[in-house]
């Protein structure tokens, strides 16, 4: 298994993906938990539509998975390697806050309501979405975007970075 990431590893295309990876995770698990309790609920840990989480698991996907890595694997490791990853952050998250941020328990095929196998299959696809659609995607752009992409990348970057200070702050 050949790791080519020439090209995969730069400071702006770490910066979309995490970016477009974190705001994805946010919409994801907005709109479940809006539609499983029936009202809004934003489930970020931020002022701004994004939740980071997403996006570092974005930034280790290529490093995991070679370029070539076929859909199968991708799905089904990517499947493993989030559940795990889930359960591990499950007991991480209530040892240092004292209260769990997320609760299976009325998820079909759950374990102890920390993980369950419907999300652990969303993962997966997320996971497949990511390496076959999103990353090669920010790849192309950022190679041929050239310093439009880097500019419009930045820009957003440092908006978003600017405007959670200055929520903190204003709170």
């Amino acid at each position: 298994m050949k790791f080519d990431l020439k090209g995969r590893v730069t400071p702006t295309l770490m910066m979309a993906q995490f970016i477009i990876c974190g705001f994805v995770g946010w919409v994801y698990e907005t709109v479940l938990t809006s539609a499983v309790f029936g009202y809004y609920v934003d489930r970020g840990v931020l002022n701004i539509p994004l939740l980071p989480i997403y996006g570092v698991f974005a930034l280790i996907l290529p490093f995991v998975f070679p370029r070539n890595t076929s859909w199968l694997k991708i799905f089904f490791a990517g499947t493993a390697g989030a559940t795990v990853f889930e359960l591990a952050a499950s007991y991480l998250t209530e040892a240092v806050l004292g209260y769990r941020l997320w609760d299976y328990y009325d998820w079909k095929f759950n374990l102890d309501g920390r993980i369950c196998l419907g999300a652990s299959l969303i993962f997966g696809l997320m996971i497949l979405l990511y390496m076959k659609v999103i990353e090669p995607l920010t790849l192309y752009m950022s190679k041929n975007g050239g310093v439009l992409f880097t500019i419009a990348v930045w820009t957003v970057a440092v908006g978003a970075a600017g405007a959670e200070l200055y929520l903190m702050i204003s709170r």
